[in-house]
């Protein structure tokens, strides 16, 4: 009896001692013995959950939870890779709160921990380094040295940021001023930025009896009517209001993104002229007015067609300003206050600068028309491509190639052929003494794709940044990664690390909708609910 316990005493030390690992063998773990008994490295690990060889700081491309993928681009070196993640992967916000993968989206600015040779993905987490703004409207992307600004405040914009729009990579100046976008960047660098909401186009038809009078698209567009003129509308259902010298008319329509509303408004009926009387209070009383461009007295009531009415006032030391108005009645007055010059009113880059406010809202009483202060004798070419209307600032200006006036400033160029997707960019324009050349793309048909538009000036040629369509097979970059001198795959330029020590500034949260997005963690707390394992490691 006492023999039989003794030899199964020492069955379960050999077990315990073969399940720990405590034996001679376990130390050749990974270890194989070549033809000539020599012993040789397989490479293979044992790994355990969370556990990572690399670490990144990169931009989400994309999610295929199909696939179980991430497909992330590393800025420092403008190179993007795939890696996988399964049930054991944990999925954080910037707060190590728990987060599905679903809630990762295309355009965040993410920290990825990660097994280099299987390319797993052990742990990824939204920055906290991270500062994000969504459906900004206020905003110019065209400043000089390669900046941006949000609201007030300046960031720098490298010119391979990433531009996302429905789910692909786009440029910078595929962007307009009627788009909604999501921003994201780290300090005083903006990393990502992507489309929420884009835009349409409305063309009027049988708008004789409207020339030179106004289109109103709900709060957004107001424009005066010109021949053959294509309006940019962001996307949405609105009222148009039209109105010219007494005939005016209301309809409604809806835009969808990338597409063409032509509006009928052959049953407009044209009254007898009927006029209004506006008597104005300015202040300051020193201010001159001027309405539709002509300078006006305002000292006595002034008489007006029914419909819009464009006003500028201006006054030294105070700002100018825009409006427009609507004369419906017979008599109403209005009022207008202009606002002092600020004396230090700049704005520049600065050592860990972030957004520390909401980003001021755009004036919905009026649009802008893009502030064109300075004109030159220089034009501006579109050279191709070649046959398609052209239109600045809704403008038709002719078929391309046609040259138009340089105006400084940004402007929205559009692009229109009839079978053919209408396109349009945001150029900027500087006052640099010299003429310039754009060069876009060819229009699309259904299933093509957009890359390549180039500008030139002069004799030097700028290249504007082709979309990144390039797919990673095999290659992967390793930003953290132990220099072994085994792996012969590895690309020569190696991005930089992000080992996740030290807590950056975080901005002020106290600006309300502008202050860096809380993830929705409605889905479920603790790890992702993933059961697959990613598909076998053949290609790994």
């Amino acid at each position: 009896m006492h023999g039989r316990i003794s030899q199964a005493a020492t069955v379960m030390i050999m077990l315990a001692l073969l399940i720990t690992g405590c034996t001679s063998q376990a130390s050749n773990i990974g270890m194989a013995k070549d033809k000539a008994g020599n012993v040789v490295d397989t490479g293979f690990t044992v790994s355990t959950v969370g556990s990572y060889d690399s670490a990144d700081t990169a931009v989400v491309m994309s999610v295929d939870q199909q696939n179980n993928s991430v497909t992330l681009m590393n800025m420092d070196a403008g190179r993007q890779y795939t890696l996988y993640y399964d049930g054991t992967t944990y999925v954080t916000d910037k707060y190590n709160g728990p987060m599905t993968i679903s809630q990762i989206r295309a355009g965040d600015v993410v920290d990825v921990n990660f097994l280099k040779g299987k390319r797993q993905i052990a742990g990824i987490q939204l920055s906290p380094k991270a500062w994000v703004y969504d459906n900004v409207e206020n905003y110019d992307l065209g400043g000089i040295n390669k900046t941006a600004s949000i609201g007030s405040t300046t960031y720098s914009l490298p010119e391979d940021v990433v531009v996302l729009s429905e789910g692909r990579r786009t440029e910078v100046m595929d962007i307009v001023a009627q788009d909604k976008l999501s921003i994201r960047g780290i300090d005083h660098e903006i990393y990502s930025i992507s489309v929420e909401k884009g835009h349409g186009y409305l063309r009027l038809k049988n708008d004789q009896a409207l020339i030179g009078g106004w289109i109103e698209v709900g709060n957004t567009v107001i424009k005066e009517i010109s021949e053959d003129m294509l309006l940019v509308v962001p996307e949405g259902s609105y009222q148009v209001f039209l109105s010219n010298n007494g005939a005016s008319c209301t309809k409604d329509i809806i835009v969808e993104r990338d597409k063409e509303v032509v509006l009928d408004v052959g049953d407009l009926e044209v009254p007898q002229d009927k006029t209004g009387r506006i008597l104005l209070s300015v202040t300051p009383d020193t201010a001159r007015v001027k309405i539709d461009n002509r300078t006006v007295d305002i000292s006595n009531a002034i008489e007006l067609p029914y419909g819009i009415h464009q006003i500028q006032l201006e006054a030294e030391g105070y700002d100018s300003l825009m409006k427009y108005i609507q004369v419906g009645s017979e008599y109403a007055k209005i009022s207008f206050t202009l606002e002092e010059k600020k004396k230090n009113d700049d704005s520049s880059i600065s050592g860990n600068s972030t957004q520390d406010k909401k980003p001021e809202e755009k004036d919905d009483s009026s649009v802008s028309e893009n502030t064109l202060n300075t004109s030159s004798g220089n034009k501006v070419y579109i050279d191709s491509p070649k046959g398609v209307e052209v239109y600045v600032d809704s403008k038709y200006v002719g078929i391309s190639p046609v040259s138009f006036k340089k105006i400084v400033g940004s402007h929205t160029v559009t692009l229109r052929k009839s079978g053919y997707k209408t396109k349009s960019y945001t150029i900027y324009l500087y006052n640099d003494g010299e003429d310039i050349t754009y060069s876009f793309t060819d229009l699309e048909k259904e299933g093509s794709s957009v890359s390549g538009n180039k500008s030139s000036s002069d004799d030097s040629t700028r290249v504007e940044k082709e979309p990144d369509v390039e797919t990673v097979s095999g290659n992967i970059i390793h930003p953290f990664d132990p220099d072994d001198g085994k792996d012969t795959d590895e690309p020569d330029e190696e991005p930089g690390a992000s080992d996740g020590a030290g807590t950056p500034e975080e901005p002020d949260t106290s600006g309300g909708a502008g202050t860096p997005e809380e993830p929705d963690t409605s889905g479920g707390a603790g790890m992702p609910g993933i059961s697959e394992e990613p598909e076998a490691s053949d290609g790994l």
